[in-house]
């Protein structure tokens, strides 16, 4: 389980995150939807270790984890599935996958983690040799997740997989976070579709101007008329 309570943090002067508290039970999706500029992204990149809160716990297994280092909070098993499809283009698509183990000594857990990767996006065994640069946007994606996958995450944070991507590619992010889940992991999702979101998610949070402003299941927040009016266009 990962705990947040009483985060505040920002950028200099400018504090986004106003006393954010919430949870996210192991094994289960959790979302995160709000506006542009609600202090989603500036949530998951607390929990990864990117930006220190100012005040507040963050408790990963029981451990305050909102003072450790990135690379600390990946040997912890989260692992950051950032905004924007960050490959390394120069790179090919085997070396950004190898990355993602790095950390990582057991090699029969790398060659185990390696195949689920390829059951889950079949298409990136014949894209091994290519450069990520020169990938669709569809496949960084793939390369991205599956980088993410390699080493291992008990927890993985998702910020808005499903950007920029055809509408075939985003069923095929969520069909792939469905089997993440079933695989025991558990997802902190942040995505621009609510809808979609709400509608896989176990549980939800509403952001507004760095507050958590409203919580419940999934399926209760995608009825909710304020939920509707403000997010789903209804």
């Amino acid at each position: 389980m990962i705990e947040l309570t009483g985060i505040k943090a920002g950028y200099g002067a400018t504090e986004v995150l106003h006393d954010i508290t919430f949870r996210a039970e192991t094994g289960k999706i959790t979302t995160l939807i709000g506006a542009n500029g609600a202090g989603k992204t500036t949530t998951l990149n607390c929990i990864a270790g990117i930006l220190k809160p100012t005040t507040g716990q963050i408790l990963w297994n029981g451990e305050d984890i909102s003072k450790l280092s990135p690379a600390a909070i990946v040997r912890r098993g989260i692992s950051l599935i950032p905004e924007g499809r960050h490959v390394f283009p120069d790179m090919t698509t085997a070396e950004n996958l190898q990355l993602g183990a790095y950390t990582r000594k057991d090699k029969a857990g790398i060659k185990r983690d390696y195949d689920w990767v390829f059951s889950l996006f079949p298409k990136l065994k014949d894209r091994l040799g290519q450069l990520a640069g020169t990938l669709s946007g569809g496949e960084q994606q793939m390369v991205v997740v599956g980088r993410a996958l390699m080493a291992n995450p008990e927890l993985l944070l998702m910020d808005e997989p499903s950007m920029g991507l055809a509408p075939i590619m985003v069923e095929e992010v969520f069909r792939v976070i469905k089997e993440i889940i079933n695989q025991g992991k558990t997802i902190l999702l942040v995505e621009q579709n609510a809808a979609l979101a709400l509608e896989t998610a176990y549980h939800a949070h509403v952001i507004e101007l760095g507050h958590i402003v409203l919580s419940g299941t999934g399926k209760n927040l995608l009825k909710n008329p304020e939920v509707e009016k403000a997010y789903l266009g209804l």
